[in-house]
């Protein structure tokens, strides 16, 4: 082989490594949004915000279990107007026992919020699975909706 064919070979495949090193960095980065994101305990969870009234917005959501749990469903959801940092109206599990289920694989529910009319909002929702002492919580933000005038 000539010396010419053996560096250039080498450059090759230096230039190749060199230029595959961020695409494998970035792919290793971001997880794949066809990708579930199940774990132990969660195999899946959904939220949306709807405006179905004068003034209000309903949070409906939506947990999925691995397998019966015994509690499943969410401990908090968090309503947000879209330009404020500050909650506009919050529930807990805590004290609304109807968020969460028992002994199921599926759980969801919906909550109303009265809000101001013509105003965006957005919500945050805590889903949540629990078996034999393990737990796993998951959250989830809700697209933006215009409350009804």
């Amino acid at each position: 082989m000539s010396k010419r064919f053996i560096h250039v070979t080498a450059l090759i495949l230096v230039l190749m490594t060199v230029f595959s090193i961020p695409a494998a960095a970035a792919a290793a980065s971001f997880p794949s949004p066809a990708q579930p994101q199940s774990d132990a305990y969660i195999a899946g969870y959904y939220a949306t915000v709807n405006s179905y009234s004068k003034g209000t917005v309903t949070v409906t959501y939506s947990t999925t279990g691995t397998s019966p749990m015994d509690s499943i469903g969410a401990t908090s959801i968090v309503v947000y107007k879209w330009n404020s940092t500050q909650p506009v109206g919050s529930l807990s599990s805590s004290y609304t026992a109807s968020m969460l289920g028992h002994d199921r694989v599926l759980y969801g529910n919906s909550y109303t919020f009265t809000v101001t009319p013509g105003e965006k909002y957005y919500a945050y929702v805590y889903c949540y699975a629990a078996k034999d002492g393990g737990s796993s919580t998951r959250a989830y933000r809700t697209p933006y909706v215009t409350a009804k005038k």
